[in-house]
């Protein structure tokens, strides 16, 4: 007995050499290849290099130099045939064993490849046929060329449940062969019928970037909306991802890759130049899929919808990536906003503004602390209690024990940490608490200008300027209290950038941001571009009401510094003069209260 002549190539074709490699010597990733002490000889410098593009390892110390097969061989002592027994074994591909007599027999695989390969040719064909034209017209809708149907192999299955079997019966395949395509299956009559009709076909590849499966996205009404052809001897939905054949260059490339929900995300996204993108098979994505890509890159981003079940799977995946998390291997959450699927995203704003969000992603442990203050629908943090942050402890140690790596583990419990600490710390009841008690009411505010106050001024300003981008109208937005054109905001410089930018809009700019890229103001395009994003999909009136309620927490923040102010000036000023300046903080005191009352109420409206 022994293997076809072909399986060492498949081998090659569906395992990457980091891999097999990995499991023996310390890899890093350096630039396109992975680099490590040479297992052949003894260095303290590593000079062993492993290039999962090209297939191979080489060493530039002992000119060692080989692929998956002869690196198992070397390392393990292990004949030609044992070592491909041995990679087969470790990674689950089954072995076509044949008997010395019977070397015309073709390796059942190949036989699958070449009837899958025509299938796709059948259905490319058919896309462009005039029965097609209402696929076609979906994909025009869509903003999808031709150029991009043909890079992706797009077709289409005729509504039919007899046309491609009937086609494949034509083509002398029996009925064997056909049932084993996994696009094909039999009645309760043991009829052949065809599983995808009336649908665009998306044909699904392995690594070597041949056809082992078909997805199908219905034209019509027929439910489900998205449907795959069955698993089979070449096709493991919980191993493939799509595109990523063809996706792997750029994720070297870009030492990252995207993750998002289906076909149509992946090939709007490469339509628009973003190429480092892959998604799964109908299956939520998997420890397997993640493991796949973790060998590939050293970080994960996954970009899901931004709807309900757009967040529940960012939830679950973050939960599954904690084993797999290290120092080196990290994941980032892009949750759209607005429920936007990505193709809208772009749609709606661009490709830079969408690349800047995918570059601005949040940490696993920052989405992890949010997701538990959602847990507890903590919507306002700053009014956490014992029980509250008792809760919140126990939610994150949960996730941090799911974590392996034992470095990972203690800063992801250090971070908790001090983000529940900063919750507590940043409580104005639990800060002020004794003062309440022990003083009269109008020192309740006699807070120092911190850090954490300018930072949020900073915020604020950059959401007013956000909101004129949005709507370069509202410039001139004046009410009982406020005229923007005039008015100074909380921090100078922020003051400084609004009358930049309504000079810019008297000048009728259009391309706002982009003239920003070039000004003085350059160094806050990038969080101006993540808060446009989470703002665009607002009313012209949403954001009227918003920037109403912007200013008026910019005018507390000025009131704030007066208080403290007028406060400190009570302490040092003689007697006689302390009833009058009483009198002034009291009355600032009053203002605060009531600009406070009025944002609950418009914040409450909202």
């Amino acid at each position: 007995m022994r293997f076809s002549k072909d399986f060492p190539d498949k081998l090659r074709s569906n395992i990457l050499a980091s891999e097999v490699i990995a499991k023996k010597v310390q890899l890093k990733k350096k630039g396109k290849e992975f680099q490590g002490l040479c297992p052949f000889h003894n260095e303290k410098t590593p000079s062993f290099t492993v290039n999962d593009q090209k297939g191979f390892y080489h060493c530039f110390g002992c000119q060692a130099h080989g692929d998956i097969i002869t690196f198992v061989m070397n390392n393990q002592g292990l004949e030609f045939k044992d070592a491909v027994v041995n990679l087969a074994n470790d990674f689950g591909i089954q072995i076509p064993w044949i008997k010395d007599n019977e070397d015309h027999k073709i390796d059942p695989s190949l036989e699958q490849f070449e009837i899958l390969e025509k299938i796709c040719q059948y259905f490319e064909k058919n896309l462009y046929e005039n029965f097609a034209s209402n696929a076609r017209k979906y994909l025009q809708k869509r903003q999808l060329n031709s150029h991009i149907a043909k890079k992706f192999r797009l077709g289409y299955a005729v509504d039919s449940y007899e046309a491609l079997t009937k086609y494949l019966l034509e083509q002398n395949y029996s009925e064997n062969q056909i049932l084993k395509t996994g696009i094909i299956a039999k009645n309760d009559r043991s009829k052949l019928y065809d599983k995808l009709r009336n649908r665009i076909i998306f044909p699904i590849t392995n690594k070597k970037n041949q056809v082992i499966a078909f997805g199908g996205r219905s034209v019509g009404d027929d439910l489900p909306k998205y449907l795959n052809s069955a698993e089979t001897d070449v096709f493991k939905k919980n191993q493939t991802l799509y595109n990523l054949a063809n996706a792997r260059k750029s994720i070297f490339d870009n030492g990252y890759v995207i993750i998002v929900e289906g076909y149509m995300d992946v090939i709007s996204l490469v339509a628009n130049g973003i190429e480092n993108v892959v998604a799964g098979l109908g299956t939520a994505i998997s420890s397997d899929h993640l493991r796949q890509l973790f060998l590939m890159t050293d970080k994960i981003i996954f970009c899901l919808d931004g709807d309900n079940a757009g967040v529940k799977a960012s939830r679950r995946l973050a939960d599954i990536a904690l084993p797999l998390i290290t120092s080196k291997k990290n994941i980032g959450l892009a949750i759209l906003p607005d429920n936007l699927d990505p193709d809208d995203f772009i749609k709606n704003h661009s490709t830079k503004i969408f690349k800047d969000f995918i570059s601005n992603c949040t940490a696993l442990s920052q989405s992890l602390f949010e997701f538990a203050l959602a847990d507890l629908n903590l919507k306002n943090p700053k009014q956490i209690i014992a029980e509250d942050r008792a809760k919140l402890s126990e939610i994150l140690q949960q996730k941090t024990n799911l974590i392996s790596d034992p470095n990972c583990r203690k800063h992801f419990n250090n971070f908790f940490k001090d983000s529940i600490y900063q919750l507590t710390r940043n409580n104005p009841k639990n800060q002020l608490s004794s003062q309440i008690s022990s003083q009269n009411t109008h020192k309740y505010l006699n807070l120092k200008a911190s850090d954490i106050k300018l930072k949020h001024g900073q915020n604020i300003a950059l959401s007013i300027i956000a909101i004129l981008i949005i709507n370069p109208t509202l410039c001139n937005y004046k009410d009982d209290i406020f005229n923007l054109r005039q008015g100074n905001l909380f921090n100078e410089q922020f003051t400084s950038f609004k009358e930049f930018l309504i000079e810019l809009i008297d000048n009728n700019e259009n391309k706002l941001l982009e003239t920003l890229e070039t000004s003085e103001f350059s160094s806050y395009n990038q969080q101006l571009i993540t808060i446009v994003a989470s703002l665009a999909k607002n009313s012209f009136e949403s954001c009227k009401n918003k920037l109403r309620i912007l200013l008026l927490k910019d005018l507390l923040l000025q009131l704030e510094i007066q208080y403290q102010e007028s406060h400190q000036k009570t302490d040092e000023l003689q007697t006689h003069q302390s009833a009058i300046t009483d009198q002034k903080v009291k009355e600032i005191f009053d203002y605060i209260k009531s600009i406070q009352a009025l944002i609950i109420r418009l914040e409450s409206d909202m």
